[in-house]
């Protein structure tokens, strides 16, 4: 079976620049070469790294779709233009428009060129326009599915192709909720909870190489570690999380902010400045950057509590897998879909709402002063990660993508 992968159009597969649902999608990738189940075709956005580490595999053939320089210049027109002269809080949104519908155009005559078996769009409903384009909804009709990792947008005049998607596999309950208001089919939802390389995120570290990672950060054998990893985004709550940290007054704690691809971008939105400006204020506060993911577990390892304040309704955040699998505790919002996976014997679930720095601060303070109760939770975080594998993503998946998902229309691992 040959299976069509449309991906975002500014992340690349391989995950050579970071992104979540790139590295789910890398995960599919390198599994299914162990069980050669289907063969993927992966639509990507150039990048010399990624296409020398895509040679490797034998059962995935990427094609990578490469920007001219003249819409690249234009994409930075735009964002300046909303940055600075609209003062778009979510200016990050308008850094790649003309580049993704470029990159879309170039799908869509692929699409119509060739003729895949099944059809997977990753992640944003713009990628429906590749199947409007040239009608190739109706050369694919019954055979086109969409993953949905985050709430609509918008249908971008797609709602009657949306609708006759043949399933829309959502990452949680919640985020399947949000898509009631388009009137779409009970049977076209499945729910499908996202895993991590249990091989990865599951094996220790030596004392001696935690310690040197420590020192690679100025980080004491006796500092309490804090991690935030992620995108540098609002709704991810990355400055009230900044803020909290330099209201306690605690020298042992160190915080470490774990940067997205998007924050090594020279045009840094007014937000990402806004964090930086703030994270200047205290030395404790040890700012990363981008970390490629194959170094990722290392940098959870050397710490001791996940830090994961979403302002938003986040439908399924994959570093709360990723910080439970390495065995953290974990302090959130009880918002979107993260509930489904962290719960309250591993998670301290604060509250969102106008006091959320002081919460975030108290909920620190509390939790480092109890190491039995960091201790507790670290187990737990162990215990209820234990099914969230790509071994059983992967299952599952082929499951959907060959119609044989349970009859309630739920996977649940």
């Amino acid at each position: 079976m040959n299976i069509a992968v449309i991906t975002s159009g500014f992340l690349p597969v391989p995950p050579t620049k970071g992104g979540a649902v790139e590295n789910l999608l890398y995960n599919l990738i390198k599994y299914n070469e162990k069980e050669m189940k289907v063969n993927f075709n992966i639509f990507s956005i150039y990048d010399k790294k990624a296409e020398e580490d895509a040679k490797k595999f034998k059962y995935t053939k990427i094609k990578f779709f490469k920007i001219n320089h003249f819409i690249k210049c234009l994409d930075k027109m735009i964002f300046i233009f909303a940055k600075y002269i609209l003062k778009k809080k979510n200016s990050q949104s308008y850094r790649f428009i003309l580049q993704r519908l470029s990159f879309l155009n170039k799908i869509s005559k692929d699409l119509k060129k060739n003729n895949y078996d099944k059809v997977l769009l990753e992640n944003h409903p713009t990628q429906y326009l590749a199947l409007k384009w040239r009608k190739n909804y109706i050369k694919y009709n019954g055979r086109y599915y969409y993953h949905c990792h985050n709430e609509f947008p918008s249908e971008y005049g797609c709602d009657k192709i949306i609708k006759n998607t043949k399933k829309i596999i959502c990452v949680s309950k919640y985020i399947q909720s949000t898509l009631k208001k388009y009137n779409i089919a009970e049977n076209k939802f499945v729910v499908l909870r996202n895993g991590v390389d249990e091989n990865k995120f599951n094996s220790e570290i030596s004392e001696n190489k935690r310690l040197e990672i420590r020192k690679k950060y100025n980080i004491k054998k006796d500092n309490i570690v804090l991690i935030y990893t992620g995108r540098i985004v609002p709704e991810k709550g990355v400055l009230e999380l900044v803020k909290a940290f330099n209201q306690i007054n605690e020298k042992k704690l160190k915080l470490l902010i774990v940067g997205s691809a998007l924050n090594a971008i020279k045009n840094k939105t007014l937000y990402e400045e806004k964090v930086e400006k703030e994270i200047s204020k205290n030395s404790n506060i040890i700012f990363t950057g981008f970390i490629e993911y194959s170094h990722i577990s290392d940098v959870y390892k050397i710490s001791d509590i996940a830090v994961l304040p979403s302002l938003w309704n986040d439908p399924a955040p994959l570093t709360i897998i990723e910080s439970m699998r390495c065995g953290l505790a974990i302090i959130t919002t009880k918002s979107g879909g993260i509930p489904e996976y962290a719960k309250y014997d591993n998670a301290v679930f604060i509250e969102n709402n106008e006091k959320i720095v002081n919460n975030i601060a108290s909920s620190i303070e509390k939790l480092v002063e109890n190491n039995q109760m960091i201790g507790r939770m670290k187990s737990y975080s162990i215990i209820n990660s234990e099914k969230l594998t790509v071994e059983n993503y992967y299952d599952d998946f082929i499951e959907i993508i060959k119609g044989k998902e349970k009859e309630n229309g739920s996977i649940l691992h």
